[in-house]
């Protein structure tokens, strides 16, 4: 598998990932499945020694049993990225977040795509499925590849090391007036992007993107996350380039 997944987004800004090894998938989906599996366990002891006792009606009880205990499993997955942001438990604890293509958030449809998908990718063919299509396509199953979406390490995007022009002579600053900013300037964008990432304030991401244009003069058809990304990036590499 490539060390870095290079997506071109359509305004032909090059973002740079680290996709998820196959070995961290698999040992996130371990974690996420022994969480599933102690639920299940815990949840069936609960029914089979105590509401068994007290609820007669087999069908109510039965009821009962999908609603709390196997609808939460089989919709694991879905929610836990929805609600921690493109993470499960499993993710979280090895680092690793579900981002779209282009570089910004994943939707809900976009998590719900994935969900669907999993079925065929890990559940039907015991994870064979997903284990080839994610070896072919840099670490995608045949659910990112649907919902446009890839499972990426969390690493800062761009280390102050690797930032000389020397050493990365491709790199091409696409915004000059990134130096405009103050430091109070980038640290305020930084907690809009944090932000949006967490809460989905898109409202907010857009004010912000629309104030840095205002101040910078800059004018852009970039989408507002790829936009202030890509400005903080422009930003470091330039102040790093001065100082050498």
């Amino acid at each position: 598998m490539s060390t870095h997944l290079s997506i071109q987004t359509t305004q032909n800004v090059t973002l740079d990932f680290l996709p998820a090894s196959i070995g961290d998938r698999i040992l996130a989906f371990l974690i996420d499945l022994v969480i599933l599996g102690a639920w299940l366990i815990l949840g069936s002891l609960l029914f089979s020694s105590y509401l068994s006792r007290i609820v007669e009606n087999t069908s109510l009880l039965f009821s009962f049993y999908m609603l709390v205990i196997a609808l939460p499993v089989m919709s694991y997955s879905l929610l836990s990225e929805i609600f921690m942001n493109g993470q499960s438990v499993g993710k979280r604890v090895l680092g690793l977040r579900v981002v779209r293509l282009n570089g910004t958030p994943a939707s809900v449809g976009d998590y719900f795509l994935r969900w669907l998908l999993r079925m065929l990718d890990i559940w039907i063919f015991s994870g064979l499925i997903g284990l080839i299509t994610m070896a072919i396509y840099q670490g995608q199953r045949l659910g990112d590849r649907a919902a446009k979406t890839a499972v990426v390490k969390l690493r800062p995007s761009v280390r102050l090391d690797e930032l000389t022009q020397e050493d990365h002579p491709e790199y091409q600053v696409l915004f000059p007036q990134a130096l405009l900013l103050s430091d109070r300037d980038l640290n305020t964008i930084r907690r809009v992007l944090r932000k949006t990432q967490h809460h989905h304030t898109f409202d907010l991401l857009a004010m912000t993107a629309q104030r840095v244009k205002d101040v910078t003069g800059i004018q852009t058809d970039l989408d507002d996350w790829v936009f202030l990304t890509t400005l903080l990036q422009d930003h470091t590499v330039l102040a790093v380039r001065e100082s050498v």
